[in-house]
């Protein structure tokens, strides 16, 4: 019989992540191949049939995730020192969430798993209200240029300036994309921005976001 203080898989689970420092997220994707659900299922006292490597990923043993058995993890994984992102800065300029755009490195963040070894990753701080309420004023938001682009992800835009001007940019939800416009979607309020595509200097992809 367990002792009623004795705690559960779930609860073992979820403070080795928080000991690492990683969100749902970052632990699927070091795990690979499963959902954050899961993870957030198996927290909430679910099951798993990837519970080995789960434990793998989090440096520990599935003996130990289950019961507590065996030597205590240690305080780090393998590979988990990443170095600091670069934070480039925005400011907000105008209406429908653009941001002016000036490239430059104004903060640095923890780097997440989703940009471990991705030289040319980086990250902004949301400016504005117009995508709560899935981004909020002040969180950071990880971008990997280099990712695929998928409908209904989200990306950051950049928008050229006119003449003498930076560019601007917007983090949105990419909602359709032909050879001549992008249309992205916002939330706060509801619309739809087309943009012409040779107006684009680029887009790039949403890996995550943390609060600040």
């Amino acid at each position: 019989m367990k002792h009623p203080t004795a705690k559960t898989l779930g609860q073992r689970v979820k403070e080795r992540r928080l000991a690492l420092g990683w969100s749902q997220p970052q632990l699927a994707e070091r795990v690979g191949g499963i959902t954050y659900q899961a993870i957030q299922q198996l927290e909430q006292g679910g099951g798993t049939k990837h519970l080995v490597s789960i434990a793998r990923a989090l440096g520990t043993t599935a003996e130990w995730l289950q019961d507590g058995h065996g030597p205590a993890p240690s305080k780090s994984v393998p590979g988990q020192a990443l170095e600091p992102i670069r934070v480039l800065g925005l400011a907000e300029c105008g209406p429908d969430g653009w941001s002016l755009w000036n490239g430059e490195v104004i903060d640095v963040a923890n780097r997440p798993a989703s940009l471990s070894g991705v030289r040319n990753g980086y990250a902004v701080y949301v400016v504005g209200t117009s995508m709560e309420p899935r981004y909020h004023p002040g969180e950071v938001v990880y971008i990997h240029p280099d990712k695929p682009l998928v409908i209904g992800g989200y990306v950051l835009v950049q928008r050229r300036g006119k003449k003498g001007e930076p560019p601007a940019a917007v983090i949105k939800r990419l909602a359709r994309r032909t050879g001549a416009k992008v249309v992205l979607e916002q939330f706060n309020p509801p619309k739809l921005l087309e943009i012409k595509t040779a107006d684009i200097v680029s887009i790039h992809r949403v890996v995550g976001s943390a609060e600040r």
